[in-house]
């Protein structure tokens, strides 16, 4: 099995988390960010050209996405899907494997257990990769969850496939 470069990508309408991470064996965390959107900018097209970008330059196989579940807010749903729909069109246009991950499915990955508390996960991840989380934007630690939920679910599927 090749390493894996995965993108993990927290979709949000004026902050959107992402992280990227690579591995083969073991996962390795490369960078993490806050792409912080202007009301006054083109939402979609800054979103589309600062991810195209990030594609071209670290070459991610792999594009995890949190699955956006909502029963409250129409108009955010709204724009919130319409800003997953340009990260598949990229991960589609450059052949990345896309990797759909629900907010319960993230935590059971993370911890074990899918109705953890977002305290329980920072615990682990930052045990896990030695690091200090606790001043990390929810949008960036939710990335770097999928980020990491991505590289599991995706070695696991490589892993039953041989």
């Amino acid at each position: 099995m090749n390493s894996l470069k995965i993108l993990g990508v927290d979709p949000g309408v004026k902050k959107i988390g992402w992280a990227l991470g690579e591995g083969k064996k073991d996962f390795k965390l490369v960078k993490f960010e806050c792409l912080r959107i202007d009301s006054s900018q083109k939402n979609l097209l800054v979103i589309f050209e600062f991810f195209e970008n990030l594609i071209k330059k670290y070459k991610p196989t792999v594009l995890a996405i949190e699955k956006v579940i909502f029963s409250k807010n129409r108009k955010t749903a709204i724009e919130v899907a319409k800003v997953i729909g340009v990260l598949e069109f990229l991960g589609q246009k450059y052949k990345l494997e896309i990797v759909e991950v629900s907010p319960k499915e993230l935590k059971k990955l993370i911890t074990g257990d899918g109705l953890a508390s977002k305290e329980q996960m920072k615990k682990l991840l930052e045990i896990s990769f030695k690091k200090d989380f606790k001043n990390l934007a929810s949008d960036v630690f939710d990335a770097i969850s999928l980020c990491l939920s991505g590289f599991y679910l995706t070695k696991q599927k490589k892993l039953l496939k041989s």
